[in-house]
């Protein structure tokens, strides 16, 4: 991929209020120059959400779960094009009224920052935030999804950006 590196690495953080049974997502706009060909290059992606309460009873799952996504609105998983990052946290508890609480993260691990080594490119001037805050029992209190994308921004020379703007937009 031909691209040249514009600016040192950025941080870019956004959150998401969620509503019990109610997927969300919101749009977060890019710094991006549409004119000069540029886009936004992630080298790391990383995921919070406020901490789930244990379940009042028995055979009962609470869960959110988001996505960063380049143009969708949907919550993705990872093996989807569209789809920059992703994460689960969920709390189940079982007949017997033990808990089980795991949480994930894709992807898990951290790049270097350089132009080889990154996760996603971005060319659209945004990106989505999705997310979904479920419980069994309905109306718990709103949870909240946090993300920090960190990336640079690159221009692309002219086929490159073509090909990229073309999958992204055909992608939905």
């Amino acid at each position: 991929m031909s691209f040249k590196k514009k600016t040192n690495l950025l941080n870019l953080g956004t959150h998401l209020d969620l509503v019990d049974g109610t997927p969300a997502h919101i749009e977060v706009s890019l710094p991006l120059s549409s004119l000069d060909r540029e886009i936004f290059v992630v080298t790391d992606i990383m995921f919070q959400s406020e901490s789930i309460p244990s379940n009042p009873g028995p055979a009962e799952l609470s869960e959110i779960r988001a996505s960063v996504n380049k143009t969708d609105e949907g919550i993705l998983f990872i093996n989807d094009p569209n789809c920059v990052g992703s994460m689960l946290a969920r709390v189940e508890s079982n007949a017997a009224d033990s808990q089980v609480a795991t949480q994930s993260a894709e992807p898990s691990q951290a790049t270097t920052g350089s132009n080889r080594d990154f996760v996603s490119v971005i060319a659209t001037p945004n990106f989505i935030l999705s997310g979904s805050w479920t419980t069994t029992a309905g109306g718990a209190a709103n949870r909240s999804v946090f993300v920090r994308v960190t990336g640079f921004r690159a221009q692309a020379d002219s086929s490159v950006y073509a090909a990229l703007i073309a999958e992204e937009i055909n992608a939905f």
